[in-house]
């Protein structure tokens, strides 16, 4: 074993305050408590399984009654007071996310936690949407694909004590192969 580690008894170094690059009033806004951590990244993980999974139900459980959803970059519109059943009736059209020949990965990358107060926090995430159409809801054969990579804001609230997704907002970094034939609309 190398010296440098078996020598090593000193505590790691846990400062989250980047070392002064920031100035003291501005990190509350890195500071969660690690319970609230813990709840959000399972959040936050819940959001991306439920859609790869179109487990709906899962979905609506941790939605907040109104969500903020600004899907501009992604061809769509923004809404600042959406309620929960117009958003899970978008994001389960078939014309979305609900169509069964979609099968999709929203790969999360690094993110870093934005605290606004002790009921409202801003999740900063990197994303990789890997989506593959089939041409049949039989999951045989390849249509196409065609991958987002972005970074999302997402809005997290406490509703009655309890942190719910209120919403999100893609940056989108570049998309690859035909993303843009992946989904057939809205209307």
């Amino acid at each position: 074993m190398s010296p440098a580690v078996v020598n090593n008894t000193a505590e790691p170094n846990l400062d989250i305050s980047f070392q002064g690059l920031f100035q003291s009033t501005a990190i509350h806004l890195l500071v969660l408590t690690s319970a609230d951590y813990l709840i959000l990244s399972k959040l936050v993980f819940d959001w991306a399984d439920s859609y790869d999974a179109k487990d709906w139900d899962r979905l609506r459980s941790i939605i907040a009654p109104t969500l903020k959803v600004d899907y501009t970059e992604v061809g769509l519109k923004k809404w600042d007071n959406m309620a929960a059943e117009e958003y899970m009736a978008m994001i389960t059209h078939p014309g979305f996310l609900g169509d069964k020949k979609i099968k999709t990965q929203h790969l999360l990358g690094q993110t870093w936690w934005e605290k606004i107060s002790d009921t409202e926090v801003i999740g900063h995430h990197q994303l990789r949407a890997a989506h593959q159409v089939y041409e049949t809801e039989e999951l045989k054969t390849v249509k196409l694909r065609g991958h987002g990579h972005a970074t999302n804001e997402h809005y997290y609230r406490k509703v009655n004590g309890v942190w719910k997704f209120a919403g999100l907002k893609p940056t989108v970094r570049w998309n690859e192969l035909r993303f843009d034939e992946v989904f057939k609309g809205l209307d």
